[in-house]
């Protein structure tokens, strides 16, 4: 199934919080396999679409938790979680410049794995 058959691009740019380009091109990136150029939960996202087995509703929610404007308003399992993401966002936001955010995302990446 074609991602674009169960949702259109409109929508998708709305729910990602990302321009009509920038969805395009990841829907490229998707069906050319080519995964490396994607963000892991656009992947997952676009995985779970084209498999036809997810039903819009749940497509909605993901996108609420992942593509949210306020990190902070994130919901998980337990208070410790959420104050941690908190606190590392904080400290992120924080600290920008004195960061090496290569380093911090090639091991977020390479954890994800």
């Amino acid at each position: 199934m074609k991602i674009t058959d169960m949702i259109s691009i409109t929508e998708l740019s709305r729910l990602l919080k990302k321009t009509r380009p920038t969805v395009y091109k990841y829907l490229a990136d998707f069906e050319k396999g080519n995964y490396s150029a994607l963000p892991h939960s656009v992947k997952k996202l676009f995985s779970s679409i084209q498999s036809g087995k997810t039903p819009k509703k749940e497509i909605y929610e993901y996108c609420d938790h992942w593509y949210q404007d306020d990190f902070t308003a994130t919901e998980f399992k337990t208070k410790e979680e959420t104050t941690s993401l908190k606190e590392v966002i904080n400290l992120l936001k924080t600290h920008e410049r004195k960061l090496n955010l290569a380093k911090i995302k090639a091991f977020i990446l390479e954890e994800l794995k």
